[in-house]
């Protein structure tokens, strides 16, 4: 199988969630157009063509400027750092990320069921969740209303910026409609829609992802208190965090793209300027894509007082007997060694399992899942500060950090 070649895996049946997340615009759009294989999804292919569509026509425009003698067109689309993000990182990796996160959330969606954490009796209303979220992810509504919304924005944009307002390859020096360019036109109708649409459709799969969240946390899950994890059992969701980084980047292009923009058209924009972009961006990133998982705090408050309750009073009754039978008891024999019999390694993992049922953690969270949805955001804010820092500068700290 070829590196553009991404099995979606099965998209429907009882019991298998690894299709769940599989629809959203534009990937109907897609199917009856013929352009959509579920089972081969060709996303480098289909990025290269967002490519073509959305970029090289903007390329070619402003070409024809420089022909034509405007050459400050030409230099004002060059310097156009936030068109070139969006067009050649942002859009392609919002088709590029189907083939992660798609396979990766319908892979916990499935878990639920596999570790038994969904008991047989809630089996039936298990699979109505299943089912409603795959008739949201089908509808036709969505889709529609996905590719209107798009363009209504970049209608509203067309009517209430102004040309002036934006970068010079957008202005047209001979009285086009609106005084824009054929570029900004088509960056306006074409480009913009086709980011809006792959945005909106990754909106709707987030949605689904924290319905179908919701949804299961209201059922009579099976937690184990005393899970090694720490989060009976549901730590697992944690790990939807990372399968979003690829999200959390292209979204830290967008915001870092537009300081690089402003910097390169002679603005001036301070570490410290760049640092609260970062800040805010990485914020909202982590804060989008993490809040979902809160639903389960509830189930997981409900375990914890459940959990001090029984395991509380098993640990006192073992506890009593252990020191009745040990320290209090009368044993009748000089030879016997305590510390080697079973009793001992029982209590202790007993205890154990008591101390984390006492320390459960309420939401299912794991740091380092944080982490790296963290770092991907920032990443681009991280190559967008090498630009404000001498290179001797940078090189002379890494230096001292090693030394």
């Amino acid at each position: 199988m070829g590196p553009d070649k991404t099995s979606a895996g099965p998209a429907s049946g009882p019991g298998n969630e690894y299709g769940l997340f599989d629809g959203g615009p534009p990937l109907r759009l897609l199917r009856l157009w013929g352009r959509f294989d579920p089972q081969h999804r060709h996303v480098v292919r289909r990025a290269i063509v967002v490519v073509c569509v959305g970029w090289l026509p903007l390329l070619a425009l402003a070409l024809v400027a420089l022909a034509v003698g405007n050459v400050d067109v030409w230099q004002a689309f060059l310097r156009d750092a936030s068109v070139h993000a969006r067009s050649l990182i942002v859009a392609p990796l919002f088709v590029l990320a189907e083939a992660i996160c798609i396979p990766r959330l319908g892979a916990l969606a499935h878990t639920f069921r596999e570790r038994g954490i969904v008991p047989s009796s809630q089996a039936p209303a298990y699979e109505k969740i299943v089912r409603s979220i795959r008739r949201l992810r089908d509808g036709w509504p969505v889709e529609a209303l996905a590719v209107v919304l798009a363009y209504v924005i970049a209608l509203l944009l067309i009517q209430h910026v102004p040309a002036s307002f934006l970068p010079d390859w957008h202005r047209s020096p001979t009285g086009a409609p609106l005084g824009r360019s054929l570029a900004s036109w088509w960056h306006a109708l074409v480009s913009l829609p086709i980011l809006l649409v792959l945005l909106l459709g990754w909106c709707w799969r987030v949605f689904l992802w924290a319905r179908y969240l919701w949804l299961v946390s209201r059922l009579e899950l099976r937690l184990v208190a005393a899970h090694p994890e720490g989060a009976a059992g549901l730590m697992f969701v944690s790990y939807s965090l990372p399968s979003f980084s690829i999200l959390g980047v292209a979204i830290g292009v967008t915001v870092a793209a537009m300081e690089m923009a402003h910097l390169l058209t002679g603005g001036t924009v301070s570490l410290e300027q760049l640092g609260r972009a970062a800040f805010g961006t990485v914020v909202g990133v982590v804060i989008v894509f993490t809040a979902p998982l809160l639903v389960f705090s509830g189930p997981l408050l409900r375990t914890w007082h459940r959990a001090v309750a029984t395991y509380g009073a098993l640990a006192q009754r073992v506890g009593e007997e252990f020191e009745d039978k040990w320290m209090h008891g009368n044993q009748g024999e000089e030879t016997s060694e305590p510390l080697s019999s079973a009793d001992f390694s029982a209590v202790a993992d007993l205890f154990q399992s008591v101390d984390k049922a006492h320390t459960l953690r309420l939401v299912p969270v794991e740091l380092r899942s944080v982490i790296a949805l963290g770092a991907a955001s920032a990443l681009p804010f991280g190559l967008v500060a090498l630009t404000l820092v001498p290179f001797d500068e940078v090189l002379g700290k890494l230096v001292g950090a090693l030394l």
